[in-house]
């Protein structure tokens, strides 16, 4: 082999080198932008524009004729949102709800993390709001990501977790 192809060959096999490289570094740059926190450039437009709409003054409305303090309708359903009876409904007229892994409850949970008698919502006779209470459960009873203590008013669409189980008050 001559030294005139030897050194071609040379030259080749490290501008196919920097080529790989540049394209190694160039697929790395996209995958980490792309768990960059970062908005794009249309996204942080759209939220300029929506900025200054927000930032408008807005045309006043008419007065509102003075009414009568507006209802608050109270849930009338328990639905069952995630876990192995998802899509299940159990209606709130009964006055109390109790959940466990027990038959005699009103909503069985075939769970090992739900205790026999786990959690009941019942509707507080003072405040007549639904309220849940832990039954003294191992596992507890989580109400919107927060771990229960002891009983507190339950409004509607807060998520409440019983071991697999995710239900809300609509």
């Amino acid at each position: 082999m001559t030294e005139l192809t030897f050194t071609v060959l040379k030259y080749g096999f490290l501008v196919l080198l920097w080529v790989f490289v540049w394209f190694a570094v160039r697929s790395l740059h996209r995958d980490v932008s792309s768990f960059s926190p970062k908005t794009s450039k249309k996204h942080r437009q759209r939220e300029q524009k929506a900025r200054k709409a927000a930032t408008a003054p807005a045309p006043r409305p008419a007065p509102a004729p003075v009414a009568s303090r507006p209802t608050v309708e109270q849930p009338s359903i328990l639905v069952i949102i995630d876990g192995p009876l998802a899509g299940t409904t159990i209606p709130l007229n009964a006055g109390q709800v109790t959940l466990g892994r027990a038959a005699s409850n009103s909503v069985v949970l075939d769970d090992e993390f739900v205790s026999s008698h786990h959690a009941r919502v019942f509707q507080d006779p003072t405040s007549r709001k639904w309220a849940i209470e832990d039954l003294g459960s191992t596992n507890g009873t989580v109400v919107n990501n927060q771990r229960l203590t002891g009983a507190a008013v339950l409004p509607a669409r807060v998520p409440v977790r019983i071991g697999a189980t995710t239900f809300e008050l609509r």
